[in-house]
């Protein structure tokens, strides 16, 4: 009966474990969805906020690191409520980024919002949305700029006097190495501290500088 009843705590302990070692993994969501995380919201706070001097790693400005899910979902995110999410609430109210800074078009906020919303999965190996095929300026170049890049390379912070918010910006940024950073095969591999843009992506900038840097 001892060996029984034993057994059964065992068995029992073992199950508990298991139930408690699930609940701590993050919940993901569909890569096919409408919003992923890896694809859609990580790259604005890379752009946005984890930038030197702000909230990467090294800074951590107002104790504040927003390079990763598990940083952001720490920060002051209420899952399934946005508007009880300070970090959200901060970034509504124009406090984040500061006015030095670029701030996020309302796309990018009501993505944001969404995604919390959504339960603010952690959506990883999300599928592409990119076609090589489109590059025009207005419509593929200026928007990759902004998720990716404007953080650091805007003309209110133009990082190595590099400006990509606009057309004369990103055109004179070519002759400076866009292409090499891009790449990852320069001195200054971007986006800095993320994830290298995707082939499709970077191959959208190739074909829309081969086809002579239109501002289409």
């Amino acid at each position: 009966m001892k060996l029984k009843h034993f057994g059964y705590l065992f068995f029992t302990t073992l199950v508990l474990l298991a139930s408690m070692q699930a609940c701590s993994h993050d919940t993901y969501s569909d890569p096919n969805g409408p919003i992923c995380f890896e694809r859609d919201i990580l790259p604005i706070f890379n752009s946005k906020c984890a930038s030197s001097g702000c909230h990467d790693a090294s800074s951590r400005a107002e104790g504040y690191v927003l390079d990763s899910y598990k940083h952001i979902t720490k920060s002051g995110i209420s899952k399934g409520r946005p508007n009880s999410s300070e970090l959200y609430t901060i970034i509504v109210d124009g406090e984040m980024p500061p006015k030095r800074s670029p701030k996020l078009t309302n796309d990018e906020v009501n993505l944001i919002h969404d995604w919390i919303a959504a339960g603010a999965k952690n959506g990883i190996n999300c599928v592409s949305r990119c076609d090589s095929s489109q590059f025009t300026f207005s419509k593929s170049i200026l928007p990759l700029m902004n998720k990716y890049c404007v953080g650091c390379h805007s003309a209110s912070n133009p990082s190595a006097a590099v400006d990509v918010s606009s057309y004369s910006g990103v055109k004179a940024s070519i002759s400076k190495g866009l292409m090499k950073s891009l790449d990852h095969t320069g001195y200054y591999p971007m986006p800095k501290g993320g994830s290298k843009l995707s082939d499709c992506e970077i191959n959208q900038v190739k074909n829309w500088i081969n086809a002579g840097a239109l501002n289409n």
